[in-house]
């Protein structure tokens, strides 16, 4: 993912199309989900997995996670800005491409 992807904090602000730029998640103390049970593909965090920035706080961004809603991720783990004001595991996305991958995730399959 190229540098200017990456989400800057003089664009924040709530409903912003963005995606997850970290690794791959899954398993139950990652989205409370599925306890006992290896999770289905739709209660991952996927690198690429899009959301919807809920809380623009610049110490603590949360984001809604599409077919993650419930969980963890959505309510819980924010992300933070470093001193440059980006925000590395986050990055911007347009709408259509927020509704493609929302779809893909909701089908059990990889955002991208």
């Amino acid at each position: 993912m190229a540098e200017s992807d990456v989400l800057d904090v003089s664009r924040l602000s709530a409903g912003l199309f963005v995606e997850y730029l970290g690794l791959t998640k899954s398993g139950p103390d990652v989205t409370m989900v599925g306890a006992g049970d290896p999770p289905p593909l739709c209660d991952r965090l996927w690198r690429g997995h899009p959301g919807v920035i809920s809380e623009p706080i610049p110490q603590h961004v949360l984001v809604t996670w599409a077919g993650l809603e419930e969980t963890v991720s959505s309510f819980l783990i924010g992300f933070s800005c470093d001193d440059l004001g980006l925000f590395h595991g986050l990055g911007v996305i347009s709408a259509e491409e927020y509704e493609t991958r929302r779809a893909r995730v909701l089908a059990g399959q990889a955002p991208a």
